[in-house]
């Protein structure tokens, strides 16, 4: 397999001087996306960890992994590189890149966005908005949330709709590969 060429980059990629350096690493097929992660955070010098780099591949920038921080969506020690052909790719087109990016903060818990939005319009102090909202009902307490917010365990999601949200990778026949070309009649 060829060795993965990654881009630690900080906003876009394509922006000249965005790209902080380049790295080369190895990785197989059978490898997890917790694997990659934690070869780029060591090739990388140590200067952040696994748990902090959100992957990116492709023309497209497809998601490889976590989303954002504390995504509990995803089970990096699961997912295998083979599931979203990333070798094969590779090694059809070996200037394709992953990029590594800082992964963006949790988003903020549910109801709370539109309250802050809201006071800020009508100009009142958005702390105190969003903890009258909870104190009365009309946004859930932290504790009543689940992970990545609070302490319930995360629903089960319907595997098809992770992967229409980019979450998953897609599922392909095992015959069909990147290195394979197709013709249409």
């Amino acid at each position: 397999m060829p060795p993965i060429t990654v881009r630690v980059a900080f906003g876009p990629a394509s922006r000249p001087g965005a790209v902080a350096q380049e790295l080369v690493v190895e990785a197989a097929p059978s490898d997890t996306v917790a694997e990659l992660k934690a070869r780029v955070a060591a090739a990388a010098g140590g200067k952040v960890t696994a748990d902090d780099l959100k992957l990116e591949f492709g023309p497209n920038a497809r998601n490889i992994g976590r989303q954002y921080f504390r995504d509990p969506t995803v089970n990096e020690g699961e997912l295998r590189l083979e599931q979203y052909s990333l070798l094969a790719w590779i090694e059809r087109f070996p200037h394709w890149v992953v990029t590594a990016r800082l992964l963006p903060p949790t988003p903020p818990p549910p109801g709370v966005a539109i309250q802050r939005a809201a006071a800020q319009a009508e100009q009142k102090n958005p702390d105190d908005v969003v903890a009258d909202a909870r104190s009365t009902g009309q946004i859930p307490k932290i504790s009543d949330l689940p992970a990545p917010w609070g302490p319930k365990p995360q629903p089960e999601q319907d595997e098809r709709e992770l992967m229409a949200a980019g979450y998953l990778p897609a599922r392909y026949p095992p015959e069909s590969s990147p290195l394979n070309d197709v013709t249409v009649a």
